[in-house]
């Protein structure tokens, strides 16, 4: 597998690869990345956004400027090594999992929200060869997701494969998704899907188009369709748009951020829940993450599919979407099959 070189003098770091692409680019800073405190003060262009779930002291807004940009194409092998056994803490996390999904209930039960996203995160003892190494075999793993590898000061190391455009463009025509529902990929079988998983990724759709109502010119948007995302498939509605001028960007990322897919509805009472309910940060899981207007290309994904890792190990997040029918196990269960995508980019298995 080919290396990829990390100057020891940057103070920031990404390699990214589009979907399908066979290269990917690196981006190198040599200061510290600008730290906003919101979405309005994003720049429209030049550079590489990570954006938190929650924008906080610790988890700030950045804004990557590149001193450095290179393209390298992507050298694959032709057999990846067998997954194998690693140590997790799935006990600890199945027992704070229970009476954060007992509260997400309780707040549907109540009517305080039709939606709300419940996630949680996996930790994995792993003995951590080169960051670089968990990048390229996701890119091979995942050639239909958008893949991105940082590091900054104030992120420390991630991951991210995920399949969900929140906007891409580029000459003034834009697209996005709504994508929810999930269930497991059976191979030569048409996916079966449950009035749950409709429900849920239509609160998402009609919430997009909502959003782009007012703002965003020549609307058009697909019929739902399946989305494969590697172990998993999706329900997923396209909408395709020009904007009037590329400095609405901002307003309409604060508009989309965070959708249905990743929170809930009405947002500020599932962001709430979420808050309440959940016993850890998700930090930059449930954010958004790509190039903004740089050289030309905007590509920016929701950070799912995501991890953080350290030298001797990695925490992995995933969720679901909670309804008034969803049931415990089956959610657990979905989230599993979410962190398993992850597990196997770390050359691991759950």
């Amino acid at each position: 597998m080919s290396e990829i070189c990390i100057p020891e003098s940057c103070s920031a770091w990404v390699c990214y690869r589009t979907p399908y692409s066979s290269s990917y680019t690196r981006l190198i800073q040599h200061n510290a990345p600008l730290r906003l405190s919101s979405l309005q003060e994003l720049p429209t262009e030049g550079g590489f956004v990570v954006m938190p779930f929650v924008v906080s002291p610790e988890c700030p807004l950045l804004f990557i400027e590149p001193d450095e940009v290179t393209t390298f194409p992507l050298d694959h092998p032709s057999h990846l090594p067998t997954p194998q056994p690693v140590v997790t803490d799935e006990a600890a996390q199945r027992e704070h999992y229970a009476p954060a999904f007992a509260a997400c209930k309780r707040a549907l039960q109540e009517g305080r929200v039709e939606k709300v996203v419940l996630s949680r995160r996996l930790g994995v003892e792993t003995k951590l060869c080169k960051a670089q190494a968990f990048f390229l075999r996701a890119c091979q793993l995942r050639p239909a997701s958008f893949v991105a590898l940082w590091h900054t000061e104030a992120t420390g190391w991630w991951l991210v494969a995920t399949p969900e455009p929140l906007l891409v463009g580029e000459h003034g025509h834009w697209r996005t998704v709504a994508l929810a529902g999930t269930l497991p990929v059976e191979e030569h079988t048409v996916p079966r899907w449950n009035g749950k998983n409709r429900q849920e990724q239509a609160l998402v759709a009609d919430f997009i188009a909502q959003q782009l109502s007012g703002m965003a010119e020549n609307v058009i948007q697909s019929e739902p369709h399946t989305l494969r995302s590697g172990n998993v498939q999706h329900i997923c509605t396209d909408f395709s748009f020009s904007l009037p001028t590329p400095d609405l960007v901002p307003a309409l990322l604060q508009r989309l951020h965070p959708t249905p897919a990743v929170c809930g509805v009405p947002r500020d009472e599932a962001m709430h829940t979420i808050l309440e309910a959940e016993p850890t940060p998700r930090r930059y899981y449930s954010g958004f993450c790509g190039p903004l207007g740089l050289q030309g290309e905007t590509s920016l994904y929701v950070s799912l599919r995501c991890m953080s890792f350290t030298h001797s190990s990695a925490t992995l997040y995933a969720g679901g979407g909670i309804l008034p029918e969803s049931l415990l196990e089956e959610e657990w269960e979905e989230t599993q099959r979410k962190l398993l995508t992850m597990a196997l980019c770390l050359g691991a298995t759950l």
